[in-house]
């Protein structure tokens, strides 16, 4: 019998058919009992886009073709690879997810997430942990998580939660978005205040890093370990204020580059949010730190993202502003990045649980070092069932 390849974005929407499949099937069987402990959900979002008007500037020093995609081009999901050029794609950034979670009683439960992406079709599990509430304040969860290094971690891949088509990549992107450890998290109230405190620790593998394709030909693996971090989170009113500080031990081994590093990193975040009903605001800003100790030099990142929008009925105009640039200790050993990049997305919003964005970006790639400079055109149809 002769063997059939199948292209990787027919693996994708046989595995999102699948997906689909099994969680309409599983959420009618838990319509007929709702007294049922298992609660099934979803999420989809298709995306598709492309550049247009790009270029590499006569002194552009990157490589011109970035994960197999020719550039000019334009890196959209890090985490994941996933890259546009100009050729329309629906590959970087679609995706696809179920979580169930099982409630042994009013305290104890179990969930679980698995995602399939249009960079990856084999189905991954991003959340598999127990929660236990030791009381109405604390509460302690064990297993594998997100790691909530940004203000939209925990729900990034689902696209009806935010405005744009995706969290800006300045921010949200790097080679370790999960971890396995444990958290404890504290809620409470103070007149007119919410607040929700949280410290968590644990590490991460990665096996053959979808990131680390961006940088590299061949495998590399990637470890966090001694991942420990804390976050704090006010709500008064309209407004919302986050902030959070990681560290970990990182190690990044690619045996066909001959690459055997190792750094600490360290990182912080801040995000303060204003919701006026129609008019909002979003914005974040993050810095992180990698001490290279086998290198002896660093490499620091601040980035940072800033945005309005306004609801007007089914509409939501937003306007964005994003930038991430590095800086290097000893340019001889790592020539820093940076790029910044300017965003106008249309909402419309279906229903609540339904909707289809259309955006524009202008991206510069400010050091001439990283895909060149690209506007880029993006359309998506997102949805929770």
């Amino acid at each position: 019998m002769t063997s059939v390849k199948i292209p990787l974005r027919h693996k994708f929407f046989a595995s999102l058919f699948s997906v689909l499949s099994f969680s309409v099937s599983d959420a009618y069987a838990d319509d007929a009992d709702k007294t049922s402990n298992l609660k099934l959900s979803g999420f989809l979002s298709i995306v598709g886009g492309r550049t247009f008007n790009g270029e590499l500037p006569a002194n552009y020093s990157g490589s011109t073709a970035i994960n197999g995609t020719t550039c000019p081009c334009y890196t959209a999901d890090w985490s994941n690879a996933g890259v546009y050029n100009n050729s329309f794609s629906l590959q970087p950034e679609s995706r696809a997810g179920i979580q169930a979670t099982y409630a042994f009683n009013k305290d104890f439960n179990l969930t679980g997430q698995v995602v399939v992406r249009g960079t990856d079709s084999t189905p991954n599990v991003q959340w598999a942990y127990a929660s236990y509430k030791l009381n109405n304040q604390w509460e302690v969860q064990v297993g594998r998580k997100r790691i909530p290094l940004y203000f939209y971690s925990d729900f990034q891949d689902i696209g009806v939660s935010y405005p744009w088509v995706s969290p800006p990549p300045e921010l949200y992107g790097w080679e370790v978005t999960n971890y396995n450890g444990a958290s404890i998290r504290y809620r409470t109230s103070v007149g007119d205040n919410n607040l929700a405190f949280s410290a968590f620790g644990g590490r991460e593998k990665v096996n053959d890093s979808l990131y680390e394709k961006l940088n590299y030909t061949g495998r590399t693996d990637v470890t966090w370990s001694n991942i420990l971090g804390a976050d704090a989170q006010l709500e008064r009113g309209p407004l919302t204020v986050r902030g959070v500080y990681i560290q970990a031990d990182v190690h990044v081994v690619n045996a066909l580059n001959a690459l055997d590093s190792s750094a600490k990193l360290e990182a912080y975040g801040v995000a303060a949010n204003l919701d006026l009903d129609e008019w909002f605001i979003l914005s974040e800003l993050t810095q992180l730190k990698r001490t290279f100790t086998n290198a002896a030099y660093t490499v620091t990142a601040p980035a940072y993202t800033i945005g309005a929008g306004y609801r007007y009925g089914s509409w939501t105009p937003f306007i964005n502003y994003a930038s991430y640039k590095e800086k290097s200790s000893d340019l001889t050993q790592y020539q820093p990045q940076s790029y910044k990049r300017t965003s106008a997305t249309l909402r419309y919003d279906i229903d609540a649980k339904s909707a289809v964005k259309v955006q524009l970006d202008k991206n510069q790639d400010v050091t001439n070092n990283y895909g060149g400079n690209v506007n880029v055109f993006r359309i998506s149809y997102d949805r929770l069932f």
